[in-house]
């Protein structure tokens, strides 16, 4: 069986590193390329995370490209208002639920050889997608920036795009603002383009991430295996842990926590963890003052239009945590 073909565009983050471990380290998966998008931290940021990471695992070989370090539309620093109005509405701990540098709990070496290709982000999907003979499966776990980019600067290569799996917004999740799914309010009009771009998109949103949920059980099976990358994710997910749910206390999570980015990956790499979806239609809110990025899914049906997302609603969490202790293991 062919490997499947994936470009992974990633704002590191404590779940973007899980994710990363799984599509690098799954045989199922060809990474072709993996991009960065400001988002959980500037783009210099999740940049420096995102090398670090794919060097320690080994994964030297994929490529990497810096994309956007900007919503589309919306000024750079437009989400600044929202993490001021996070931090007066709940428990959040110094710097977010990722720290500082976007991924603390851990030390990589220094000096790491591992740099961006000359190009950016969206030049480089293309290229991918022009030069691959079977279609391309698109995972972004971040803003939608460079994906909506590549869709409108590059009309010509969506039919090359099997689909587009992606972790973001909510369905029946109910947030508002100020807790709005991260990756679709960041930049609500990127996040319009792709949705309405006829791809098929499956939506890995809070509604699912919520429900897969690891504890130290799953870290310590992870740490039992004797190779760095193993030694790497059981002390990122321990800290996140700790972040998240010191972050987000208002959610009651004590000894468990979701991974939401690596949701959208494990789904590629075996859809059969997917128990339970379901086929809307999903709009995005753009013009308005608390929901701005808002995945507004039809599930009573009542505009009557045509499916255009699958939303994800549940997974196997046990074959879920074995894809990622195996993943783990399988790295450097």
């Amino acid at each position: 069986m062919s490997k499947i073909p994936v470009i992974v565009d990633c704002d590191p983050g404590h779940d973007d590193m899980m994710a990363l471990v799984i599509a690098c380290c799954s045989p199922e998966l060809d990474v072709k390329l993996v991009t960065t998008v400001a988002g959980n931290k500037p783009l210099e940021l999740v940049t420096r995370n995102a090398l670090n990471v794919m060097h320690y695992i080994g994964a030297d070989h994929i490529p990497l490209a810096e994309g956007c370090d900007r919503p589309i539309v919306r000024p750079k620093d437009h989400v600044i208002p929202k993490l001021a109005e996070f931090r007066r509405h709940t428990d959040s701990i110094e710097n977010g639920a990722h720290g500082a540098s976007g991924l603390d709990g851990f030390t990589f070496p220094e000096n790491n050889p591992k740099k961006p290709i000359g190009i950016r982000a969206v030049e480089a999907m293309a290229n991918v997608l022009r030069e691959s003979e079977q279609k391309v499966t698109i995972i972004p776990l971040g803003p939608l920036t460079n994906v909506a980019l590549l869709l409108r600067c590059y009309p010509h290569l969506i039919s090359k795009i099997e689909k587009i799996s992606l972790m973001g917004g909510s369905s029946e999740f109910v947030f508002t603002r100020p807790f709005m799914e991260f990756n679709t309010f960041v930049d609500p009009e990127a996040t319009k383009i792709v949705f309405e771009s006829g791809v098929p998109i499956i939506m890995y949103g809070y509604d699912v991430t919520y429900t897969v949920l690891y504890d130290q059980s799953v870290i310590d099976r992870i740490a039992s295996h004797d190779n760095q990358t193993s030694y790497m994710v059981s002390q990122l997910l321990k800290a996140f842990m700790y972040r998240h749910n010191g972050a987000f206390k208002w959610l009651g999570l004590t000894d468990t926590c979701p991974i939401h980015d690596a949701c959208a990956v494990a789904g590629v790499v075996d859809p059969s963890l997917i128990t339970q979806s379901r086929y809307l239609h999903v709009d995005i809110e753009t013009g308005g003052d608390f929901l701005n990025g808002a995945t507004v899914c039809d599930y009573a049906n009542t505009t009557h239009l045509k499916p255009n997302v699958q939303v994800v609603y549940r997974m196997d969490n046990e074959r879920f945590f074995d894809l990622m202790e195996r993943c783990s293991a399988g790295g450097k």
